[in-house]
């Protein structure tokens, strides 16, 4: 809740430090007892204000107002669970932490009227600065990939891994394309990589081992991420926090792959295991000035559509 005088509120805090949290790849939730701690470590470098001491009451207040001023009573953007298994109330982000989060809340105002170049001055900067100094030893989020993985979670894995690909390949072979290497006709992945590997017979460097191991790894982080939230997103775009931070963490150690084709100004990757979907939206338009309005083509295909069900034998039994 805003308010007039921009002060820093115990309630920007929860919302500062989750967001911070997801976004430096941290785990996308916290104990009470952990904030409760930042908060102490806090108050020794910056004043905040409207602070109680008994943090089932902080948070119980806290969700009271988001929920009457900024979140739908139906729909909130944190949810708070008590963990049995730690003795303690456990917050957490959903798909719905975005920047919108941030523009609600008193730090978003605290530098107005400042440069661009001038925001490392700012106090919104200052306190992220002492939130990334609280959490700088503490351990960040990984894949365990040691996870005993239900045989489910695996094909819904390998299904979104095998849609990736083809939308690897196709950035891949329309380069070669445009470069005049490959001949036009020749796109399809089952029959120009698997039947027969095309660049190997025209003298280009074949692609298809590269595309084979990153296959194999990332159907089974997408399994594990699956396995750990049935509501699974997945995305390279700004919108939600965690499905950002679910994308950063699936393509670690792939990054230089996965940027050719989804990085910026390129393709927009959105994957959602609620609606089944995988999307891949690009521009067309060939212009990418910020005051364009870009012209988007977007693929939309339902997770273990029959072409991709084809491209997971193929990719499976090479």
């Amino acid at each position: 809740m805003v308010n007039l005088q921009h002060n820093l509120t115990v309630d920007d805090l929860i919302v500062e430090y989750m967001i911070y949290k997801v976004n430096h790849g941290y785990e996308p939730q916290y104990l009470a007892s952990e904030f409760m701690d930042f908060l102490k470590y806090f108050q020794t470098k910056m004043e905040v204000v409207d602070v109680l001491e008994d943090k089932a009451e902080l948070f119980k207040r806290f969700m009271e107002r988001k929920t009457q001023c900024d979140w739908q009573p139906t729909d909130p953007h944190m949810v708070i669970s008590y963990s049995n298994e730690d003795n303690d109330y456990k917050i957490a982000a959903n798909y719905r932490l975005s920047c919108y989060d941030k523009s609600v809340i008193n730090t978003y105002f605290m530098d107005e009227g400042m440069s661009q170049f001038d925001d490392y001055k700012g106090t919104a900067f200052k306190i992220r600065n002492i939130i990334g100094e609280y959490l700088e030893s503490q351990p960040k989020r990984i894949i365990d990939e040691n996870t005993n993985i239900a045989d489910f979670s695996l094909i819904v894995g390998k299904y979104l891994a095998a849609g990736i690909i083809e939308i690897i390949w196709t950035n891949h072979i329309k380069e070669q394309i445009e470069k005049r290497e490959w001949p036009e006709q020749c796109k399809d992945i089952d029959k120009y990589l698997f039947e027969i590997d095309l660049a190997e017979i025209i003298g280009l460097k074949s692609i298809k081992k590269e595309l084979l191991d990153l296959y194999k790894v990332i159907s089974k982080r997408i399994a594990i991420l699956y396995q750990q939230d049935k509501n699974l997103q997945i995305s390279n775009g700004s919108g939600s926090y965690l499905a950002m931070a679910n994308y950063k963490l699936l393509i670690n150690g792939f990054e230089d792959t996965f940027r050719k084709v989804f990085g910026p100004y390129k393709s927009s990757l959105d994957i959602n295991l609620v609606t089944q979907t995988l999307k891949e939206s690009h521009d067309i338009g060939g212009s990418y000035f910020w005051d364009d309005d870009p012209v988007l083509k977007t693929t939309t295909s339902q997770i273990g559509d029959a072409k991709t069900k084809k491209l997971v034998q193929n990719l499976e039994q090479n």
